[in-house]
């Protein structure tokens, strides 16, 4: 592993469940439940030691690796895809990016959900790419409180807020919000 990935912060199996929790509170039609514990337990194992011989090596290669494990192996009842968009965007803030998305991604986390074999892991990192620059640094303090609850193991995403990666509206991941689509 290079420098890059010795400095990455990792979210942990709690992490995404607590996203899970924070999905399902949003929609009232959305069933809670977890039906594979295993599964993200799994997620994070492989995010940060690989599988099969092969580890991601790149901050973008884990990112595509969470949010298709999340929304391939469907660990959750319901909300699968919801809370793999909101892992991916909250990876990458606590390292220190914005995800900026645009409507493919709803096309891509389909894809995964229903044929993973399907998507293209290369297109995907490089959609991931091009569509991630640094955080602004206002949000550096909000940023650095998120990393001292999760270093101090109390890291409640529901008790800290942050415009960039928290719901707009009722739509935790803010896949149809217009002003996230890039011409």
């Amino acid at each position: 592993m290079d420098d890059e990935t010795n400095s990455i912060r990792h979210l942990s199996a709690d992490d995404i469940l607590a996203m899970h929790e924070l999905v399902v509170e949003s929609d009232s039609e959305t069933t809670a439940g977890v039906s594979s514990p295993g599964d993200v337990e799994y997620t994070i194992e492989a995010i940060q030691h690989g599988h099969f011989g092969q580890a991601p090596e790149t901050r973008h290669e884990m990112a595509y690796q969470l949010l298709r494990l999340l929304a391939a192996n469907h660990p959750f009842v319901d909300g699968n895809k919801r809370t793999a968009l909101m892992s991916v965007r909250v990876f990458y803030a606590l390292n220190g990016l914005e995800f900026d998305y645009d409507r493919r991604i709803k096309q891509i986390l389909k894809e995964l959900a229903t044929d993973e074999t399907a998507v293209d892991a290369e297109t995907v990192v490089s959609y991931f790419e091009a569509h991630t620059e640094p955080l602004p640094p206002e949000y550096e303090a909000t940023i650095a409180l998120w990393l001292e609850r999760i270093e101090a193991n109390d890291f409640q995403p529901s008790s800290v807020t942050l415009d960039r990666i928290g719901p707009e509206d009722n739509d935790p991941n803010g896949y149809d919000d217009s002003h996230r689509t890039r011409d």
